[in-house]
């Protein structure tokens, strides 16, 4: 049985914060015990996997929630799940070869993406107690792997120094922890495990067909996200893209408040879709946009005040030049936010094409203005492309909710 919005709303956003500030620490204690050059082969290791993380689900986590099983069985989807997350680590790999990354900074992206991937199994549990309105529940196992991936990180990197091991440790005790204990809570919510049955090719063909668009809409804002990073490391080294992604790093917890906080409606907007009411979805998706720039706007503030001597006080002299910069990255992370709920409202609607076109525009515009500003202007160039990728993609997908129709699929379901 379901519990109110409210306290799904509560723990959910509890345990998203609780998860990615944990994240954030680990990013943050690193060259307080090492150097920012150490911050920086793990901020890499976080980009590349953080476009691994979209091919590892196919962005199907979304899909499955609007889904509720109408189409689609749970096993259907676990189907895809170790299809897409078998080709992340292959797609890694390559990855590494490609950059031409040393033995040290493969291993640690091959290992955060085994991390990443106990967690993205997991997901494909969390999905059916969302269905069933028991997010507090997934919130509350959230917090608790937010905090041992981080204990267990920590502890290894403070008596060992190595990255490496650190990272498997993680990957060990804080994603298996977080797999066992949903996979625990299905099983007293559902009254029985996850289903396992031989797939049907059709099937998992039909679902990853619809995962494609689905790839690619939120595998371009993660891109978008990753290339300063990227291309700040080639120019000017990891020390720089260390102390980037320091001060970048903080802000995702707009995104993650705005996750938190949405995350319960995906199933509500997904039957406002399904009863044809685009005047409704319009009203509701305007209000949310709204709230997340508020949001955004309050973060700027407190920003404006204390980002300055918070950062000297934890870094030193190292990082003051740049705290100029957290400022403006709140600005870009916010019309992220924006857009990333965007796509989850246009997935509600079956317009999973009209998400791709969207986010491929937006990506293409801010490889253009990265490869330009990123050599001539450095950080400048990395922070300022940041707020103007993120404003196109925050514009193009509302305008894209807003005024593209519901999917014919969407509405026949209801038999509209």
């Amino acid at each position: 049985m379901g519990v109110s919005k409210q306290k799904q709303i509560t723990y959910n956003t509890a345990g998203n914060i609780a998860t990615l500030f944990c994240q954030w620490m680990i990013m943050m204690i690193i060259p307080m015990m090492t150097n920012f050059a150490e911050a920086g082969v793990f901020a890499i290791a976080l980009s590349i996997c953080s476009v691994m993380n979209i091919v590892a689900t196919f962005n199907l986590n979304q899909y499955q929630i609007s889904d509720q099983y109408t189409k689609y069985t749970e096993n259907d989807f676990r189907a895809v799940r170790l299809i897409t997350i078998a080709l992340s680590f292959v797609l890694c790999l390559v990855a590494a070869l490609f950059l031409s990354y040393d033995l040290k900074q493969s291993l640690v992206i091959v290992l955060y993406m085994v991390y990443r991937n106990l967690i993205h199994y997991t997901f494909l549990y969390t999905a059916t107690l969302q269905i069933r309105e028991r997010l507090d529940y997934v919130g509350k196992c959230m917090m608790l792997e937010g905090v041992v991936s981080f204990v267990s990180f920590t502890v290894s990197y403070y008596f060992t120094s190595d990255l490496v091991l650190s990272v498997a440790v993680m990957a060990l005790l804080g994603g298996g922890m977080f797999l066992l204990a949903v996979a625990y809570g299905y099983r007293k919510v559902v009254g029985r495990g996850y289903p396992w049955q031989s797939a049907d090719r059709k099937v998992t063909s039909s679902l990853l067909k619809i995962g494609t668009p689905l790839l690619i809409s939120i595998a371009a804002p993660i891109a978008i996200m990753a290339l300063p990073r990227l291309v700040l490391q080639a120019v000017d080294g990891d020390k720089i893209v260390g102390i980037f992604s320091t001060l970048a790093t903080p802000t995702i917890v707009i995104p993650t408040l705005v996750i938190g906080i949405f995350a319960p409606f995906i199933v509500y907007f997904s039957n406002i879709s399904r009863r044809g009411d685009m005047v409704l979805l319009r009203k509701q998706y305007l209000k949310m946009a709204v709230l997340t720039l508020l949001l955004g706007a309050a973060g700027y503030i407190v920003s404006v005040f204390a980002a300055g001597p918070l950062f000297e006080m934890i870094y030193g002299d190292d990082i003051a030049p740049y705290t100029q910069y957290f400022k403006f990255i709140i600005i870009a992370i916010t019309f992220y936010s924006v857009g990333a709920w965007g796509i989850t409202v246009l997935i509600t609607k079956e317009q999973g094409k009209a998400a791709a076109v969207a986010s491929a525009a937006s990506l293409a515009a801010a490889v253009a203005i990265f490869l330009y500003a990123v050599p001539r202007y450095h950080m400048d160039g990395a922070t300022y492309g940041l707020v103007a990728a993120f404003g196109i993609f925050g514009i193009i997908v509302s305008l894209f909710v807003l005024f593209i129709p519901l999917s014919r699929v969407a509405t026949e379901r209801n038999g509209i």
